[in-house]
């Protein structure tokens, strides 16, 4: 008997904080029971929906529990490196991997700061590297991300009601995605809804991923998996995520149509993707990456940004301009291609732009 109370407790103890509950959540089968005790005894469990960023092959999750606390690391199967959980986030840029009892040494520390340094000086990775200063994570909500509004940027709960009623057909009891998602102002929007079977959120930022954390503890809510990756190298299976939100977050990635083919290579098939950015219009007093008096964001045209997603290969593309210079962006993942019985010829993929003066 005791023995079977301990090891139901460290089940217990060993289930991520990062699941978010459904409204009427499945009932867990006798394998997935079997996954979680082995889980907790120090076995690891294949994830469906990381993958690592120097394999894409799926990570494993291996947890050691030690009284009340958990610790957990994502294993590569295939390299044998892994990616370790360090209390706020798990992070999964090809950088971060080690051996498993590999720490770094002063000189890769010293050449990883002045590989910091050398990136604030490039103008194509200055809005990545900007939201990196705590200050910047600080002030981001509290005022910061209030001025997109004289753009046209619409406030945040009226965003959310329209990302939540593009994603209710395909993410209910999904996977859901906030990429770029700076200090959790949608990630908490998101969970609230308690309709998603798993919220993550990610971010390049340390400082980012630290303040959404703080912001869910200061509401009371558990806080939920959080992962620092690089947009162009997303740490997520091919076809694993139902829906993916990026607010105001195109203009700050260095390849921004790698990352959207990358968002693109996640979602499901049928999966949706919801995007705001600057347009060239916007008064953010940048120009086109490479101008002589650049700051380092790109800005956008609207036929530019629906080439874009097109080569992504995405379909039923829309994207309208709001206010002076926001773009808003829909687009969705190309639907499972059908069965030898009932292949119909294929259509060509509608593009589609609400009205909206250029």
């Amino acid at each position: 008997m005791r023995t079977t109370r301990l090891l139901m407790l460290a089940l217990a103890a060993s289930l991520p904080s990062a699941v978010v509950c459904t409204a009427v959540a499945p009932a867990r089968s006798a394998n997935a029971v079997k996954a979680r005790l082995v889980s907790a005894l120090g076995g690891g469990v294949r994830d469906a929906v990381l993958a690592s960023p120097l394999t894409a092959e799926p990570l494993m999750v291996e947890r050691s529990v030690l009284g009340r606390s958990v610790q957990l690391r994502f294993r590569d199967a295939s390299s044998g490196r892994v990616f370790r959980d360090n209390g706020v986030y798990v992070d999964l840029t090809p950088e971060s991997a080690r051996a498993p009892e590999e720490f770094p040494s002063l000189d890769v520390l010293a050449k990883s700061l002045w590989a910091a340094a050398q990136d604030l000086l490039d103008p194509a990775q200055f809005g990545t590297q900007l939201f990196r200063n705590p200050a910047i994570s600080f002030v981001y909500e509290r005022g910061w991300r209030q001025q997109f509004n004289m753009n046209g940027f619409p406030g945040i709960d009226t965003e959310f009601a329209e990302v939540r009623a593009f994603f209710e057909p395909v993410a209910q009891g999904g996977v859901v995605l906030d990429i770029s998602c700076g200090s959790g102002l949608m990630t908490r929007r998101l969970v609230s809804t308690r309709q998603y079977r798993r919220v993550l959120g990610a971010d390049y930022s340390e400082a980012m991923l630290a303040e959404t954390a703080a912001r869910f503890r200061a509401e009371g809510v558990r806080v939920p998996e959080l992962v620092r990756c690089d947009v162009g190298a997303l740490p997520f299976q091919s076809g694993s995520i139902s829906a993916a939100h990026a607010g105001a977050a195109l203009h700050c990635w260095p390849e921004a149509e790698k990352g959207l083919a990358e968002i693109r290579r996640c979602l499901r098939p049928g999966g949706r993707f919801f995007a705001t950015t600057f347009l060239t219009s916007a008064m953010i007093g940048s120009q086109r990456v490479g101008g002589a008096n650049g700051v380092g964001f790109r800005v956008f045209e609207l036929d530019e940004l629906r080439a874009m997603f097109a080569a992504a290969g995405f379909v039923d593309i829309e994207v309208r301009k709001e206010g002076r210079g926001c773009a808003i962006c829909k687009a969705t993942a190309p639907a499972a291609p059908a069965t030898a019985a009932t292949t119909a010829p294929a259509a060509t993929a509608a593009v589609t732009a609400a009205p909206a003066a250029d």
